[in-house]
């Protein structure tokens, strides 16, 4: 029998580049040098595509402080891929707010797997759905939404840490109870038209909310933020007065998808600037400028 033969140089040669390119990136991630990290990370930027392997070798063997700038480097890179995504979604004839602020959730976790809160909206939709079948008044269809998803479920507001970014992606607010008020106004929403509830969210300034209609386009609206508490005609322009806004009309009008897509972009964003994170904020810009164009055309 004869021996098995040994790999070839033309086989080796690329293996040895990889381990070789592994040590010294590994070594220049490590350094702590701000200058040296922002020409290496444009180093890898050039590569393209092949640094991804380099980077995964980092991540997996290089010391601990390599291994960090290799992670946030990969994690930068699988954002960017993320906001690319959800710019082509933008530019398309299929962009809407549910699956904008569903595909949001994943620039905070590239690799999210959506499927479970998908289906935690859908059992709470079935649920709503189950109580409202003996509702047909306004207020009964109303107040079996705001119990169940206000006081029940325990949704509301994050008063404690309003800008944290949590508080701006779906999937964070659905597992945490807590968000901003687009949030969960969003989550009302899609649990209202699941359950065949006519919904709708208005933009307040500075405070989103939803409105329900009944069949003969009567309606009212209900703050997801305060746990579904009922606002009156009143309470509405107090608000507007407190912030020393004069009323218009607009304001009460249901709100287009994708203006209230860029709005909870502009959240997260700004939850990002809040604590200092500007090079999260400015990967969304292209997001940003992306729901711009598309909602004035």
């Amino acid at each position: 029998m004869e021996p098995a033969s040994a790999p070839s140089a033309d086989l080796q040669a690329p293996r040895e580049r990889r381990r070789a390119d592994v040590a010294t990136f590994g070594s220049l991630l490590a350094d702590p040098s701000a200058t040296v990290q922002r020409e290496v990370r444009r180093e890898l930027e050039r590569r393209g595509k092949p640094a991804r392997t380099i980077l995964l070798g980092v991540a997996r063997r290089g010391e601990a402080r390599a291994r960090a700038a290799a992670r946030a480097v990969l994690l930068r890179q699988a954002r960017q891929s993320v906001v690319r995504r959800m710019v082509r979604l933008a530019c398309s004839p299929y962009a809407d707010f549910e699956r904008g602020v569903l595909l949001l959730s994943r620039f905070e976790e590239p690799g999210l797997d959506l499927r479970p809160y998908l289906l935690a909206i859908d059992a709470m939709a079935a649920e709503v759905l189950r109580r409202v079948e003996t509702r047909r008044d306004l207020d009964g269809r109303a107040k079996v939404l705001t119990d169940y998803l206000g006081r029940e479920l325990g949704y509301r507001g994050d008063e404690s840490d309003y800008h944290h970014p949590d508080n701006v992606y779906l999937h964070r607010a659905i597992l945490r109870k807590r968000g901003l008020p687009l949030t969960l106004t969003a989550l009302y929403l899609l649990v209202a038209r699941r359950a065949g509830i006519r919904a709708g969210a208005v933009a307040l300034p500075g405070h989103v909310v939803l409105r329900i209609y009944a069949q003969d386009e009567r309606s009212l609206l209900v703050d997801p933020f305060r746990g579904g508490a009922v606002l009156t005609e009143r309470e509405c322009l107090a608000y507007l007065a407190q912030h020393g806004l004069p009323f218009q009309p607009r304001w009460f009008d249901d709100a287009a998808g994708l203006p209230l897509w860029r709005r909870q972009v502009h959240n997260l964003r700004e939850a990002y600037r809040q604590r200092g994170l500007e090079s999260e904020s400015a990967l969304l810009e292209p997001l940003d400028l992306a729901l711009a164009r598309s909602a004035s055309g």
